[in-house]
């Protein structure tokens, strides 16, 4: 750059300049010639960049933050190239040569920080287009990440408008910790409580969760470094802080909707003046109507029944066999004996779940009647009547 200044001083010299404009023509020549070069390097960089990255198969927001990325590459590239030489054009000027200097530093160190962001941005988005399920909160690791690095890019600009160095701008800040602190006391509970609840894996997006102090019950949407969007079935927004999910209870289904099959615990409720000891020819009528086996000697239709609807259960295909299925009597109470259906559906998908629970119980309305047993509710106890 000594040599080019020194040819440029020469010629602008000899055409009839005196020093002083021929110092002022000479640096500002320099100066274009730095820009050009630096905008073809930088421009050359890109092109060649865009070429090594790979993005066949990415989504179009992983393909937009990567062209993002690669721009604001572009732009550190050319801006350094400008902070390395064009102050040393103007070193015949101090002065200009120091507020050149300093402004160069403090756009590289800006536009650095954004590059190192965009990258962090387009990593988290690779993450993702490769999982199908978000493992962990990226998000929220990622704007941690980018807070940090504006932090350090914020320590650096001090240190260089106040001509000190990082480690004294950073004793400074020590004193105003409890102030800081005391501010921004909101956001630090969230920034913790964000990385507790994606270090324990408390929440996923894609998760059904209910918390019902925020009327929130459906999927969540984005986990946010403060923040967890919920989506509720009515398709409204739930926002939630990252901080009541630790200090506030919560329930998360994913676990349910992980699992083998999906519980059906739901009982019937028996009349109990309908309860009689089963005789030998009522028991050969259910015999011949294919409600029980020759061999089944049950004491009661209670009995009967409850045999009847164990091998309905275990001849339902949409019945899982591998996990629990059983038929049992709980605590008898002033609404009759209970009669529960404890067992997993094969499909965890909640319309067909319902579709499976709904048939079972149709069936059990339908026959209980056979077995001359009567559904208790609370509005009558009468032959035949069944809960509406």
């Amino acid at each position: 750059m000594n040599n080019m200044f020194n040819y440029m001083y020469e010629w602008v010299f000899q055409l009839g300049a005196n020093r002083f404009w021929a110092k002022i023509a000479a640096s500002t020549l320099c100066s274009i010639v730095v820009i050009l070069v630096g905008y073809i390097i930088s421009f050359i960089a890109a092109r060649l960049a865009s070429r090594i990255v790979f993005l066949k198969g990415g989504s179009s927001a992983y393909k937009d933050k990567v062209v993002g990325f690669l721009n604001i590459a572009r732009l550190f590239v050319f801006v350094w190239i400008l902070s390395e030489y064009i102050p040393v054009a103007f070193d015949p000027f101090p002065a200009v040569n120091s507020i050149l200097q300093l402004i160069l530093n403090v756009s590289v160190v800006a536009i650095c920080a954004m590059t190192i962001n965009r990258m962090i941005t387009c990593l988290r988005y690779a993450a993702k287009s490769r999982l199908k399920n978000e493992v962990f909160a990226s998000k929220t690791f990622s704007q941690m990440l980018k807070i940090l690095v504006w932090f350090t890019a914020a320590i650096i600009i001090m240190s260089f408008l106040m001509g000190k160095s990082p480690a004294f701008v950073l004793s400074g800040l020590g004193a105003l910790t409890a102030v800081l602190m005391l501010i921004f006391k909101d956001s630090l509970l969230g920034l913790v409580a964000g990385i507790q609840v994606s270090q324990n894996d408390m929440v996923r997006v894609g998760d059904w969760i209910t918390m019902p102090k925020y009327n929130a019950d459906g999927n969540v949407i984005d986990i946010a470094l403060t923040t967890v969007k919920v989506q509720n079935f009515d398709n409204t927004v739930t926002m939630i802080p990252s901080s009541a999910l630790i200090s506030d209870s919560f329930i998360n289904w994913r676990y349910m909707s992980t699992s083998k099959g999906r519980r059906i615990k739901r009982p019937v409720w028996i009349s109990v003046t309908s309860i009689q000891e089963l005789s030998e020819d009522f028991r050969l009528n259910l015999v011949k109507e294919g409600l029980l086996n020759e061999g089944d000697r049950p004491i009661s239709n209670l009995a009967a029944f409850e045999i009847w609807l164990r091998r309905m259960l275990a001849a339902d295909e949409s019945i899982s066999q591998e996990l629990t299925c059983m038929v049992r009597q709980t605590e008898t109470g002033d609404t009759g004996i209970p009669v529960e259906v404890y067992a997993f559906t094969k499909t965890r998908d909640w319309v067909e779940y319902e579709m499976i629970q709904t048939n079972i119980f149709d069936k059990i309305f339908v026959t209980v009647p056979k077995f001359n047993l009567r559904i208790y509710q609370r509005t009558g106890d009468k032959q035949n009547q069944l809960i509406s």
